[in-house]
């Protein structure tokens, strides 16, 4: 009984092995084919511990893909693994063209490294004139790494209507708003508020205070959803206007913030 056990043990052993060799063939092969089967095989990567070294290592040199949306996938796999190891990587990709520059820095701020931080402001930034110090100093040393941000599209609508970080912010996207969706930066300074709220600095929660005066809905919407995050009962008097708010949507985030930031809060 006991020498059938040991070998029921290792023929299961043999199994799994020749079932992740597989695997591996399977992932292997799309990520040497065209750059479409590329991105399906790193978002499948991208669902893989970065405790894996296996897989960040191909993650990481799909960073030196040809094709730009290549390596924003990767960069993009890259943050959603917490691939700590591939910091270094992800650090030279802030130099890369604007959407894999940006990118690379959400990844940086998902693994908790803060050195993608001035691309997220300048993008959050956009076109701005009212800039804060702060702001200005992180668009000096980011305007070599993303070129015209309030220009770009960026991660594609899709950031803004809630694929990246979450679709509760947004609701039902109506007919009358898609424009503003769709507006010029819209995604990218929407998306750029969301990833600030995972820096640990406290003037994060300062420049979330400041994108509440963004002139796009989606964004304001974003920024106060991030201060119901990050805010403390200080951060209340900056949200208070937005319940005048003309949209609906930034009224209600507005409202959900400053109840998740009032004392007592919890009934």
């Amino acid at each position: 009984m006991r020498k059938l056990l040991i070998l029921t043990a290792l023929a299961s052993g043999c199994f799994a092995a020749t079932a992740r060799e597989d695997a591996w063939a399977i992932l292997d092969k799309a990520l040497q084919d065209d750059s479409e089967h590329k991105r399906i095989a790193l978002a499948a990567l991208a669902t893989i511990p970065g405790s894996n070294p296996k897989a960040v290592l191909r993650a990481e040199s799909a960073l030196e893909d040809k094709d730009a949306e290549v390596r924003q996938a990767a960069a993009m796999a890259l943050g959603q693994m917490k691939a700590r190891e591939a910091v270094p990587y992800l650090k030279k990709a802030l130099d890369d063209t604007g959407e894999v520059a940006f990118a690379a820095a959400k990844a940086l701020t998902e693994i908790g490294d803060p050195s993608g931080r001035d691309v997220l402001i300048e993008v959050l930034a956009g076109e701005r004139k009212d800039t804060p110090g702060i702001v200005t100093n992180a668009m000096r040393t980011a305007k070599n790494k993303i070129h015209h941000p309030g220009g770009l599209i960026l991660m594609g609508a899709q950031d803004a209507t809630g694929a990246m970080f979450g679709p509760a912010s947004w609701g039902i996207v109506a007919a009358k708003d898609a424009v503003d969706l769709r507006g010029k930066g819209t995604p990218g300074r929407a998306a750029a508020a969301a990833y600030l709220v995972k820096d640990p600095d406290p003037y994060a929660v300062t420049l979330l205070e400041w994108a509440l005066g963004d002139e796009n809905q989606f964004v304001r919407a974003e920024a106060a959803k991030g201060l119901g995050q990050r805010g403390t009962s200080e951060s209340i008097a900056k949200l208070q206007p937005l319940l005048d708010d003309p949209h609906t949507r930034v009224r209600a985030m507005a409202a959900a913030s400053i109840i998740n930031l009032s004392p007592g809060a919890t009934p």
